[in-house]
């Protein structure tokens, strides 16, 4: 259990969006694109249409400009998932980062306390559980056992800021209504696939799957109740759906975020625990 519980938090402690004063936003799914035909228009993907590319760049810069920008980040949430094997109870997360440096996590279950730590840079994890009294020791390139994705520290960053990942200059298949945007970009790795917000250009929802067909493998990010934190337009709820060997569901809650204050790491590893 808690080798999952470390990988899915650590995958699931994914994206936000940010925003400010308005009515909350409840996390709903939204198919890839929007497929009401009646209210909809596609923007040709033609090179040559000049309205067309002037439409991508502005759309380009204005998911840039909802960027979130930080030097340090931290947050306490409730976490709670189900799989095809387990449904755990909900368990209480703390996260602190500085961008570019260090990834920490805290997990602790009702009554029980803190199961589990982790600390993730971009070269190396490492992770305890207490439960097991076994500490888990990866090279970062060699970590896709215990985390089971193919992601680098800059893109577990950005999942877990709130940032889009995997988002390049290069989208098509652009659908607009009056409520949302759809989108798609591709990588080398990815296939990525977005739906924003038509009025603020916010994450509604994110959709990553594996080029490679056959490694069948997709996680689809959804985003709601923004409210301002921090000075930035920030998701407090979110949902996770993860497709690999099975299915895996996590639904988060942000009930506090804090950004550029000080923060700090303590790890340690009994001399005691068993290593893996």
């Amino acid at each position: 259990m808690m080798k999952q519980t470390l990988a899915l938090i650590t995958l699931g402690i994914v994206s936000t969006g940010l925003f400010s004063c308005r009515h909350s936003r409840h996390i709903t799914g939204t198919s890839f694109p929007v497929t009401d035909t009646s209210k909809h228009t596609t923007v040709a993907d033609s090179a040559g249409n000049a309205a067309t590319t002037a439409f991508n760049k502005d759309l380009l810069n204005k998911l840039h400009n909802n960027v979130i920008t930080y030097n340090t980040f931290s947050a306490k949430l409730k976490v709670d998932y189900e799989s095809d094997t387990k449904s755990p109870p909900e368990v209480t997360a703390n996260i602190r980062m500085t961008k570019d440096s260090v990834i920490w996590i805290s997990v602790s279950a009702p009554i029980i306390g803190e199961v589990a730590r982790a600390i993730i840079t971009p070269d190396s994890l490492r992770a305890v559980n207490k439960l097991d009294k076994k500490v888990y020791l990866r090279d970062m390139k060699n970590a896709q056992d215990l985390l089971n994705i193919p992601f680098d520290f800059k893109t577990l960053q950005d999942m877990i800021v709130g940032n889009p990942i995997f988002l390049t200059d290069s989208i098509f298949q652009v659908v607009k209504t009056p409520a949302v945007i759809s989108f798609s970009c591709e990588s080398d790795v990815f296939t990525s696939l977005f739906n924003v917000f038509a009025d603020d250009y916010v994450l509604q929802q994110s959709k990553v799957m594996d080029t490679d067909k056959e490694k069948g493998r997709s996680c689809e990010l959804t985003y709601g109740e923004y409210k301002t934190m921090g000075g930035h337009k920030f998701a407090t709820r979110r949902r996770v759906f993860v497709e690999a060997k099975g299915v895996t569901k996590i639904n988060m809650e942000f009930n506090r975020v804090d950004f550029d204050q000080p923060v700090s790491y303590p790890f340690s590893i009994p001399a005691s625990y068993s290593k893996e």
